[in-house]
């Protein structure tokens, strides 16, 4: 059966007229009574909120039944879950509708190897005959007469997640994600009506994160029920609810890793060595056979929401500046941020710059919670960013000169910004202070830092005299979205300026702490859902080839992060479309022909789905910040030019910027490891290059002349060139 259009779907008319009906049974356990399952935090709070959240949804379905057990209400015990069940399923008729939720531990049963979802009443020992076997289950949904069934499992646990690295793992022998996977696929291709959704794919596990308050796979169920994944006329739908549940889940776990590797090179800067292991991936599933369109519910009216989460603050002290003006309207349009402003002249006095700030930082912080705080999406945020100079006064206090009788001192702000509660971005912009030299801003931002538990970013940069603009227009560069859904984080912030500013003359330096969640700068916004189109997350991509090149495979790598695979598969593809298969490398001649339309779309793929990580572009950044016509050896520039001795020691500096270089040797690809730890760039490799710029010397990669390596560079540069070129 096709799926029917929104607009004409029979299942919406008949739940809105009342001759269907919407069964709805909700399972969630925290606590067992076998103390050798692990208790888990969330599953009853995601019981609750999905039950608050369908229950909203569906207030425009006259013909309705919701039953739920948790912790906190109506018990989870076998006994209760399987009546209910049964009781529903009798009484479901052809047009009904039926869905089944569950949030805990699954287990696979050793001797059986049968899926067991595991109630509170479970028993490791006598899993078959305590817990509710998966089997079961699907038997019941497929005697029943409900025409559409559907199945909602966050089975597969790990335990909690504090939000600074990835622990809790569950033993592979009990893992049945695989298992869930294979009777959920056989169960679709036997009957129509059939609508499976699971929190994580084969050999993953389904975590808990307690900035969410949930189960990350249950935290966007119930932000899409919510409205987020309404279509442009307010319809949830079953297809477009996986299609955003998918998408965020993989875009916060993601961020969450993006956040960690600023961490951890914090971290590494200070000489720690307990560097935090990165969130594995978790990937929605679904299954489903013969469904049409699944109606779910309709975006509830809004609430009257008083509150303003997200409050940010431009201080444009001396010398003055157009970029903070253009700074306040992004962080209003796109950061979703209420935004004020203060500037230097008028009747402005220091009482008042003090008291925007106390506004600022503290107005969240004391305000009181709604009763629908709970379910809040936005994280309480403040923005602070102050431009002016940093200075001592004769008594040795640390201030910010804003004007000539216009200070805030450093110890003042230091108890401000610890007395609030909420996240925190700080930006202080040293205009023509280069001079004052790195110590004078990592003094001001280790004395303002909060400790690692409370979600803060600091940035300080000190720019040239000469260009004292330099960095508020990089910034303002970064916040100018060339999509405004994707959204940025304090981490791809802090990323992108150490990328940008690598090759000038300004002093950064930053601090990041986020154990209590992902802090954004620009919050990702949701795309509403087209009327006759549904799209999954890859047909988002652009795929664009002006050759006829097939890029799917590629984009398919780098969504499962295979990054060594998707490595290989860059070379072949950039063999094919210069048609040098033959040949099996790339030459200048084939570069110049080189189309930049399919080098534009291979970036772009490493780019988004190494959250900025990987990709030509990136390498291109870090080459322009290297690029020297004069070699710091003049007896090669003497022997071998100047040109070719500059290029071989750029070449050099590359590989060792880029991770292809380690201890004056050059690092063979087949002990290349892609991990947290890979810099900016590490990939793509150019492997479409003939590697004629090395030989092996007693068992050792080296370079063989300075004049290969120039010419190797040569090739780089030109590929690297493409990139720029309009």
């Amino acid at each position: 059966m096709c799926p029917i259009g929104v607009r004409t779907s029979n299942s919406t008319v008949a739940l809105e007229a009342g001759t269907a009906k919407l069964w709805l049974l909700l399972v969630g356990v925290n606590q067992y009574q076998d103390e050798q399952i692990s208790s888990l935090r969330y599953p009853a709070v995601d019981c609750q909120g999905l039950g608050i959240a369908l229950d909203a949804a569906t207030q425009g379905f006259p013909q309705r039944e919701l039953k739920i057990y948790h912790d906190f209400g109506e018990q989870p015990l076998l006994e209760n879950v399987r009546l209910s069940l049964k009781t529903m399923a009798a009484a479901t008729k052809p047009n009904d509708t039926i869905l089944f939720y569950f949030s805990g531990h699954g287990m696979l049963e050793p001797s059986s190897k049968q899926v067991v979802l595991c109630l509170q009443d479970t028993q490791t020992d006598d899993l078959i005959n305590t817990g509710l076997k998966l089997q079961e289950l699907l038997q019941v949904l497929a005697d029943c007469a409900a025409g559409q069934q559907l199945v909602w499992l966050d089975a597969c646990h790990s335990g909690n997640l504090s939000f600074l690295g990835a622990r809790g793992a569950t033993s592979a022998d009990f893992n049945p994600t695989p298992e869930l996977v294979e009777v959920l696929r056989q169960r679709a291709s036997k009957q129509k009506g059939f609508y499976a959704l699971l929190s994580c794919d084969r050999q993953q596990q389904s975590w808990e994160f307690p900035h969410l308050g949930h189960g990350v796979f249950t935290y966007y169920l119930i932000q899409g029920l919510r409205g987020e994944a309404a279509d442009s006329q307010g319809i949830i739908a079953a297809d477009n609810l996986y299609h955003y549940v998918y998408q965020q889940t993989v875009a916060y776990i993601q961020k969450a890793n993006q956040q960690l590797r600023v961490i951890n090179q914090l971290k590494k800067g200070r000489g720690e060595n307990s560097i935090h292991a990165e969130y594995p991936s978790q990937t929605p599933k679904r299954i489903v056979e013969g469904v049409g369109e699944v109606i779910l519910g309709i975006k509830p009216l809004p609430k009257s929401i008083t509150r303003h989460p997200r409050q940010a603050l431009i201080v444009e002290g001396l010398p003055k500046s157009t970029t903070p003006s253009a700074l306040c309207s992004i962080f209003q349009t796109t950061g979703n941020f209420t935004t004020n402003s203060w500037t230097v002249g008028g009747k402005n006095a220091s009482a008042d710059i003090h008291k925007a700030i106390q506004k600022c930082l503290l107005s969240e912080s004391f305000a009181e919670s709604s009763p629908d705080a709970a379910t809040n999406i936005d994280t309480a945020t403040v923005l602070l960013y102050l431009r002016g100079k940093i200075q001592e006064t004769p008594n040795s206090e640390a201030v910010f000169v804003l004007a000539d009788d216009i200070t805030i001192n450093r110890s003042w702000l230091r108890k401000q910004l610890r007395r609030c509660t909420s996240q925190q971005i700080i930006i202080l912009d040293c205009a023509g202070q280069a001079a004052i030299g790195v110590a004078s801003l990592r003094e001001w931002v280790e004395e303002l830092q909060l400790g690692t538990e409370i979600g803060q970013c600091f940035i300080a940069c000190a720019t040239p005299a000469t260009q004292p603009e330099q960095f508020a227009t990089a910034v303002q560069k970064i916040l100018t979205p060339t999509t405004a859904h994707t959204g940025l984080t304090a981490a791809g912030l802090i990323t992108q300026l150490q990328l940008d500013l690598a090759a000038t003359d300004n002093q950064l330096y930053f601090w990041l702490s986020g154990s209590q969640g992902i802090i954004e700068v620009l919050p990702e916004t949701t795309l509403v859902v087209g009327e006759s189109v549904s799209q999954n997350q890859e047909d988002s991509d652009d795929l664009s080839s002006s050759v006829g090149v097939d890029y799917t495979t590629l984009r398919d790598l780098l969504k499962a992060q295979r990054w060594l695979e998707a490595d290989g598969e860059t070379t072949n593809l950039m063999l094919k479309v210069a048609h040098r298969e033959q040949q099996g490398h790339l030459d200048l001649e084939s570069l110049a022909n080189f189309p930049r339309t399919e080098l534009l779309t291979i970036d772009k793929l490493w780019v988004k789905y190494s959250q900025g990580r990987f990709g030509f572009s990136v390498q291109q950044r870090i080459w322009q910040s290297l690029q020297s016509n004069s070699p710091n050896d003049p007896v090669m520039g003497l022997m071998i030019g100047n040109k070719k001795a500059a290029a071989a020691e750029t070449c050099i500096d590359f590989g060792h910027r880029v991770g292809w270089r380690e201890k004056d040797a050059w690092v063979n690809y087949t002990n290349f490891i892609v991990d947290d730890n890979a810099p900016a760039g590490y990939l793509p490799y150019y492997g479409f290059f003939a590697p004629v710029w090395r030989v092996k010397v007693l068992g050792v990669w080296e370079w063989h002349s300075a004049i290969a390596t120039a010419s190797w560079w040569q090739l780089c540069e030109a590929l690297l060139g493409i990139m720029s070129a309009e």
